[in-house]
């Protein structure tokens, strides 16, 4: 039976889905807007910011599940659906009114989460803030004023006027001296706010006054009504000053907002489609094609003023189209059916620098989720051969929809680790792609799950750090053919860029030299490397205040051939992997020592317990020949008994004989059983067996002794009724001794017994 509620009242789908999304970002480290899109939704604007504070409230929610215990005490409730209706509760529309069993469980310890929040001081921090934002909300409408107030350099233009505002040489550069646009100086603003201030306080008196006069001038009206006029008057003034605040702050214009927008960017998929034909398909869509800008500065200023129904070609990426911030693609048919790939520029451009040849070899490194290894399949035309690797199998999944969506069928994706690759098989690749694990630091669209995010924690940089100097070391090292390298990162801190770039130049020495990006890109870019570094400043970053698209770094290595690759015993390095051997051989010598040793200390204790059990047996061995000696001694005077029948000197003589030769063999069975004993130590059985077969004789012994003593017993009669026939006593005389000997028997079949264990 299954673990989850049957809902004999449907949940709503919102909080389904927002669950799943969720459980799906946390647990597989998916993209939120590719599941809400996935999931086609109607309400998706509502999904996401469901999803965006239960992925914000992640500890408190876990804090709260261990204070009230609704998980244990409710085992049948689902986590991920619990966390939703919870946040839905306490911090969004502070009710459910759904009636379904997960909603009722929830409302049912309502007040010990409410309880528990503000014990843990989260619904007051909500208060609070809301107290703040009331409190104040008043001086940020005048601060916002002042800055509408304040002079700028950057007027709005329209879209259709844009070509004649890029050729304006006074407006080329503004883009890239916003900080500075603000003609008013701190003196200037604050001389602004106390004129505002002065304002605020000094017109409702005014009024107040000015209507308190004129009542009484003019129609001597009553104190009492002469106030109530008055102070209506002041309260009317003062709400018409925050009207006209409220008015200009809500009608400053888009481009004076301090977040910048990032557009859309799509990138044809030119296995499928040419790039023309796309253009001509979105102009019969109702799309308009701006004039492809000739210089950096005005693509930035048309992506700035970029809004429907324009779209614009990229600069640099001609198969990349830029369409207004806003843009929807998921739903499109060109999209669905791969002719269409949604791709920031910024993750493009590592390709478009690496510039692989039609017909040569490309290593995708960590190729998952195909965006740039399907990128580099279109420049190749599927006219050469791509290896994909990725070692995640989940991702890898993804990289196969991938490819399969976009057919790029040069693709050779590999599921596994590409440290494990076996250079020798592929020393053919000539060019290749590392764009390693980072912090992702550079992407900007990306929902904040915690307050943590966006901060840089050092520990976890050095890791990354490590482990990216080992990727790019082994590419650089491991394949002698390869002519070009790219190393990419969607990050902006240095650590994880410039900083594993000079620790790998200073590995490589000449065999491989750093391109300058600027000379590449035509001098068509704005933000490199930092000169303090020894890379100085030959590689890009692209950053999203300035150029409009994720951060990213991207560094490019050409090989020198004339120059031979120098021998590395680093990590990474082409003589890591013969350290790496001879560690295991010495690892492998210590363990076989160890194993010796080991080995001669289970030999000595085997031989302690050998001479442990031969001392055990010795002594089994007495007890046995005393048991022995007791059955001869018991069995004998039985038979002297059983013979007083016979003449007396005929019997006499053969109870000498016999007695003598009970005797002898008694001890000839006691010397056997010795020698039987120190058989079954050598036959390493344990105790407890040879006790139950011990047994088991002693019983067949004293079985075969009862029906003997009854055979003696009938031939006695007989014996005495034919005494005068001397064969026919000397018949029963073979006969008595056939019977002692059965008497001493036992002990001969105990001896077979033991024989056959």
């Amino acid at each position: 039976m299954s673990n989850e509620f049957v809902h004999s009242v449907t949940v709503p789908r919102i909080y389904k889905i927002t669950a799943d999304i969720v459980r799906r970002v946390r647990e597989d480290g998916a993209s939120l807007k590719t599941l809400i899109y996935e999931k086609k939704h109607p309400n998706v604007a509502g999904i996401y910011g469901l999803a965006v504070n239960v992925l914000q409230a992640l500890p408190q929610l876990d804090q709260l599940f261990d204070k009230t215990q609704i998980l244990t005490e409710q085992p049948r409730l689902n986590p991920w659906l619990a966390r939703v209706l919870i946040t839905e509760l306490l911090w969004r529309k502070r009710c459910l009114k759904n009636r379904s069993k997960p909603v009722l469980t929830v409302l049912a310890y309502e007040n010990k989460l409410r309880e528990e929040s503000i014990n843990l001081g989260y619904i007051k921090t909500f208060v609070d803030h809301k107290d703040k934002v009331k409190t104040f909300s008043f001086m940020v409408l005048i601060i916002r004023n002042c800055r509408i107030l304040s002079s700028r350099q950057n007027k709005q233009v329209k879209i259709g006027d844009l070509q004649d505002y890029q050729s304006r040489p006074c407006h080329q550069e503004s883009i890239y001296n916003k900080k500075n646009n603000c003609a008013m100086g701190p003196a200037a603003v604050l001389g602004t706010l106390f004129l505002y201030s002065i304002a605020m306080f000094t017109l409702p008196f005014a009024a107040f006054f000015m209507i308190q006069r004129f009542m009484i001038l003019e129609f001597q009206t009553d104190t009492a009504v002469t106030n109530y006029i008055s102070v209506l008057a002041a309260v009317i003034t003062v709400n018409l000053i925050i009207s006209c605040y409220v008015y200009q702050a809500l009608n400053e214009p888009v481009e004076e907002k301090e977040q910048i927008k990032r557009p859309r960017y799509v990138r044809v998929n030119t296995l499928l489609l040419s790039v023309e034909e796309a253009i001509s398909f979105f102009q019969q869509d109702g799309w308009q094609l701006l004039p492809k800008s000739t210089t950096h500065s005005s693509y930035l200023q048309s992506l700035s003023q970029l809004s429907k129904p324009y779209f614009i070609q990229d600069l640099h990426i001609p198969e990349m189209l830029a369409f207004p911030p806003s843009t929807i693609f998921h739903d499109h048919s060109g999209y669905r059916n791969g002719k269409l790939i949604l791709q920031d520029k910024a993750s493009s451009l590592p390709v478009h620098l690496l510039n692989p040849i039609s017909g040569s070899t490309v290593l995708d490194m960590c190729a998952a989720p195909g965006m740039k290894a399907t990128h580099v399949a279109a420049k190749l035309q599927n006219n050469g051969k791509i290896y994909a690797v990725e070692i995640d199998a989940k991702r890898f999944k993804t990289l196969l929809t991938q490819i399969e969506k976009t057919h790029a069928l040069c693709v050779e994706p590999l599921n596994q680790d590409v440290l494990t690759l076996d250079p020798k098989l592929y020393s053919h690749v000539e060019y290749i792609l590392v764009d390693p694990t980072c912090s992702g630091s550079g992407i900007i669209d990306r929902p904040k799950q915690s307050e943590m995010d966006g901060t840089p924690e050092p520990k976890r940089l050095k890791n990354l750090q490590s482990f990216q100097v080992y990727l790019l070391r082994y590419a650089l090292f491991n394949f002698p053919n390869a002519k070009r390298i790219t190393y990419s990162t969607c990050s902006l801190h240095p650590e994880e860029n410039e900083e594993v770039v000079d620790e790998v130049l200073a590995n490589v020495g000449n065999a491989y030299r750093l391109l300058p990006v600027r000379q590449l890109l035509k001098n068509d870019w704005t933000n490199f490397s930092s000169k303090k570094y020894n890379c100085e400043d030959l590689c890009l970053y692209s950053r999203p205040d300035d150029d409009f698209c994720n951060g990213f770094f991207v560094a490019v290595f050409e090989r020198n051939f004339d120059v031979t690759l120098p021998k590395c015993k680093l990590k990474g390095g082409n003589e890591y992997s013969m350290n790496l051997i001879g560690t295991n051989l010495n690892i492998k010598k210590d363990d076989m020592a160890k194993t010796s040793a080991h080995q001669q200390e289970k030999c000595e204790k085997k031989k302690k317990k050998k001479k442990k059990e031969e001392k055990k047996v010795i002594s089994m061995s007495d007890e046995q020949m005393k048991i022995s000696a007791d059955i001869v001694e018991f069995e004998v005077p039985d038979i002297d008994s059983k013979i007083k029948a016979k003449s007396k000197k005929e019997i006499e003589k053969m109870d000498v004989c016999n007695d003598s030769f009970n005797f002898n063999k008694a001890l000839n069975e006691s010397k056997d059983i010795q020698e039987e004993t120190l058989d079954v130590m050598e036959t390493k059985k344990s105790r407890k067996k040879r006790k139950s077969k011990h047994e088991n004789t002693l019983q067949e012994t004293d079985y075969d002794e009862k029906e003997q003593n009854k055979e003696i017993e009938v031939e006695l009669p007989k014996i005495k009724k034919k005494k005068e026939n001397k064969g026919i006593k000397i018949d029963k005389i073979h006969k008595i001794e056939q019977a002692e000997e059965t008497v001493i028997g036992p002990s001969k079949k105990r001896k077979k017994s033991k024989e056959i264990y």
